[in-house]
């Protein structure tokens, strides 16, 4: 009969390290890229339950997302994503078919309705657009440039137009470089890739405090790993933002 040698350890619970548990992220996480966010202060008041109600539906600030991206602020960095499907027989849950969990290193501090977009890898978004009366019009999103991506752009007359012919993308803009295009004020739709991209709506684990005594001879104040409850970012809800 085979023998194995067994590892000498005392009983009770490890502790794993913040600094282990961050290098496993890296080595078996998603890298993504985490925008700050503020709430749109467009606004004709601050009654939080009046917000929703009173913020313009084409606002100019947040092209109406109702949030405001500190673009400057973004950082990349690992986290790991998991998909969540909570069914109750009782509608009080938050969680949704498009919901999810992320974690993300200890020393990474997120908050409530900042944007995550996952870098490597891309998803489709259908976008309503108005047309209107400049030369270009604006997306919600930055499309990804993939030679194999699908663009597919019809208006409301059931005329299809092609990328590079009739229209040309940049950052957020699409721009009409023929005079074949929608008519003005009507809408159109434009499917296009997209990083897939994430709102925080709730920290499951934020307020964690915790000092680390191992092998050294004082305790030192460390931060934990947080986990947040993300959600796509066009299926999140705009009351929300005025909870958080």
């Amino acid at each position: 009969m085979a023998t194995y040698d067994k590892l000498v350890t005392k009983p009770g619970r490890v502790s794993l390290q913040v600094e282990d548990f961050n290098n496993l992220l890296q080595q078996q996480g998603t890298y993504v890229r985490i925008t700050p966010s503020i709430i749109c202060p467009n606004r004709s008041g601050n009654d939080i339950d009046e917000a929703s109600v009173n913020h313009p539906l084409e606002c100019s600030v947040c092209n109406g997302n109702q949030i405001i991206d500190v673009d400057a602020s973004a950082y990349n960095t690992w986290a790991y994503i998991a998909s969540v499907k909570i069914e109750t027989q009782i509608d009080q849950s938050r969680f949704d078919v498009k919901d999810a969990l992320m974690t993300t290193k200890g020393d990474v501090k997120v908050h409530y309705w900042y944007k995550v977009e996952l870098i490597d890898h891309t998803s489709q978004f259908n976008q309503l657009i108005k047309r209107t009366r400049r030369a270009y019009d604006i997306l919600r999103y930055v499309p990804v440039d993939l030679e194999d991506g699908l663009f597919c752009l019809v208006d409301a007359s059931g005329i299809s137009y092609v990328r590079n012919t009739d229209y040309s993308l940049s950052g957020n803009q699409i721009t009409w470089l023929t005079s074949s295009k929608p008519q003005e004020d009507t809408i159109y739709s434009f499917m296009y890739p997209v990083l897939p991209t994430f709102r925080i709506i709730d920290l499951m684990h934020e307020n964690r405090y915790y000092y680390n005594s191992h092998k050294i001879p004082s305790k030192v104040p460390v931060a934990l790993p947080q986990q947040s409850h993300i959600r796509w970012d066009y299926m999140a809800k705009n009351v929300e933002i005025d909870d958080a």
